[in-house]
């Protein structure tokens, strides 16, 4: 073996005992996996119950998502507490049901690149104005044709 390879191994070596050295490595961060607070079943975001039923608050549900553990982020003074879902949402899928949930109020759900997670916003071209209920089935009259004699 020539020296250059000796010198490798060595030097991996002396990496891999120094890595191992006990003290050495900085402790483990007080954070979401090792908190004695995560082990407590009202903090468990797995514990946390979504009211996706019709009739719930638009609120509630963003707020249950976020609780989950959804990282959404939307204005309080945006999102009243007269909206309501109008029917069970039928995505599975977060970004689906976001749109789902929030398109009938004249809102979307972006990705937030900055901070990651989703952002609720207003569409560019709302075609109701935020915060009012969308418009029920419109009533169109008949057209009746018919011949007057000479």
């Amino acid at each position: 073996m020539s020296r250059i390879g000796i010198a490798v191994t060595l030097i991996f070596f002396v990496g891999f005992a120094q890595a191992q050295a006990p003290g050495m490595a900085p402790p483990l961060p007080i954070g979401a996996s090792t908190d004695a607070d995560v082990r407590d079943k009202k903090l468990d975001p797995a514990a946390v119950e979504i009211p996706l039923y019709a009739g719930a608050r638009v609120m509630d549900v963003l707020q249950s998502l976020t609780d989950k553990g959804f990282a959404i982020k939307w204005d309080k003074s945006q999102i009243g507490p007269s909206m309501k879902l109008l029917e069970k949402p039928k995505a599975t899928r977060i970004d689906s049901l976001l749109s789902e949930i929030l398109t009938p109020w004249g809102f979307r759900a972006d990705h937030n690149l900055r901070d990651g997670g989703y952002r609720v916003r207003p569409l560019k071209n709302p075609k109701e104005k935020p915060g009012e209920p969308p418009p029920g089935p419109v009533a169109v009259p008949a057209i009746v044709s018919f011949q007057i004699p000479h």
